[in-house]
Order: C-alpha cells, then structure tokens, then sequence
C-alpha cells in the first residue's frame, strides 16, 4: 500500500485507478462475469452458455457438456457434436470452454466435491456499459496507522453472501484497531482466499447506499503480519458485485460496520456518461 518512490501521492492513486479500470473491464474482470453457480443436476442450461451441463461421476473433478454442432461449443479447440468434458485442473484436460459470441466457460469449486460453470463475457452488457469507477479525491486524513493482532482462536464472524442469504461461518483471522475522529474503531479481518497471504477487510460505513455502493466495500492489506500498519482507505475497493449481478458476493457483517463516513476511496462503477452501473 506504499506509495510508489518519487511519485506524489494523487499521482500515485490516479495511476491506482488506471490500473484498476483496466483490470475490472479484462477478459477475466468483473463487468465480464456472467454466470457461475453450480450444477448439480444432469442436463443444466447454463447462462450465457450453449448446451447442456451435468456432473461428472465419481466426485471427478469437472462437468460434462452435451451440445449439438450448431450449438458452437468448443472445448480445447475441439466442436463438441455430442458430449465432451470440461475439467478443473489443466493435468486432467482442457479447462476452457469457449462459445460462438466470444464468452468463455471455466470450472470453479470451493471444496472439490461440487462443481460451477462459470461463464465469462467480455461482451456481456455490463462490460459494455461500463467505462470507469467514481471515487473520492486523495484525502491524506484517511492514511492512518492501524494495529494488527492475528487471531488463532477459532473465532468466526457470520457473512452472507447476495443470493445464500443463509449466513456462512467465516473464520476471523484478525482484528484491526484504528483510531478516527477520536474514536477506535475495530475491524475484523477474513481471509482474501486460497492461496492469498493477505487480510480482507469487508465493511460498510455511513456512506453506504447514500454515496459508495450500498453493500460495502473493502480494504485488503497485502500481508498477514501482526503490529502497526498503514490503512490507506484511499485504496478501498468496491466489491466484484458492484460490476456485474452475477456475482454472489459477501455481505459484510454487522460488526464491521463503521459509524463514521469513509469518504475515501471508489464510490461506484460508471458508464460513459457517470451514470451509476448497480
């Protein structure tokens, strides 16, 4: 989160938000998402995708697609005329599905036992749409120094996500302490995800709905180390669902929510003319 060297600060955050736009509207980015849930029952029809998909057997780590010539469905390369499979791990076989208006399919699973076709388009309506993301001025009062304690606990913190609204049990891997206003606030701090060394801090604050998109936003600190660290809320993000409707994204939970106004960081993505995506 430091600044780059020999570059000022707003210079420094426009490049951020550069960056950030580019990312957002890519081949992989979140106005391209389309669809992703996960398919359970033989003969599913998929948004955005061509054919029929059904789970492999024997918990294999894939889906099988039945699709007809003239439905445009290529897997490896290959016109799928009958049934073909898409597999998660490239060691298996082909792992992209890619269909006649330009969208392609991936396999994603949490856990390994249930398997989703997620369907990207980088010509999907919001990515047609979208043309950057709203944000508030550099603000250097919103650089502050936090304190990290790391929690090995157990603790959770239940999370819902847009489409479960059955709250999930989150393992809470941290606590983040900062003071504003003369007040310490506290967030608790989730894993980024597989893989991911980092702390995710989901929130919602009084700007929530009123100016930033309604359902929160986020800081991800970089490394998961305990001590003094730099909050730089000038860095807070919006959520992938602030990009597309397909995504099922967390809900923040009650405890992170701020009484103060974070009036730091992305407000909302925008088309060309600053009308609001979501």
């Amino acid at each position: 989160m430091s600044i780059s060297a020999g570059i000022d600060p707003v210079t420094d955050l426009a490049h951020h938000h550069d960056a950030r736009r580019v990312q957002i509207a890519g081949k992989r980015g979140p106005v391209s998402f389309v669809w992703g849930d996960f398919v359970t029952a033989q003969g599913t029809q998929i948004t955005g995708a061509s054919g029929l998909w059904s789970p492999l057997p024997h918990g294999r780590a894939g889906l099988e697609v039945t699709a007809v010539a003239a439905d445009g469905v290529r897997i490896g390369g290959e016109l799928v005329d009958g049934s073909a499979v898409l597999h998660a791990h490239a060691e298996d076989g082909p792992t992209v599905a890619e269909f006649a208006d330009g969208a392609e399919g991936i396999i994603f699973s949490y856990d390994g036992s249930r398997f989703a076709l997620q369907v990207w388009n980088p010509g999907s309506e919001w990515a047609e749409r979208f043309d950057g993301i709203s944000a508030y001025p550099y603000d250097a009062s919103w650089v502050v120094t936090g304190e990290v304690a790391l929690l090995e606990s157990g603790r959770t913190i239940a999370i819902s996500h847009h489409r479960d609204p059955a709250p999930v049990e989150v393992p809470v891997i941290a606590e983040v302490r900062f003071a504003r206003d003369g007040r310490e606030h506290v967030l608790l701090g989730t894993s980024g995800g597989p893989g991911r060394d980092g702390i995710t801090l989901l929130f919602t604050d009084a700007t929530s709905g009123p100016e930033t998109y309604r359902a929160g936003r986020l800081l991800a600190l970089p490394e998961r180390r305990a001590g003094a660290v730099e909050l730089d809320f000038n860095r807070t993000a919006l959520l992938p669902c602030a990009f597309s409707l397909a995504w099922n994204c967390p809900i923040p939970a009650a405890e992170n929510a701020l009484g103060i106004a974070v009036r730091a960081g992305e407000k909302h993505a925008v088309d060309g003319e600053g009308r609001e995506l979501l």
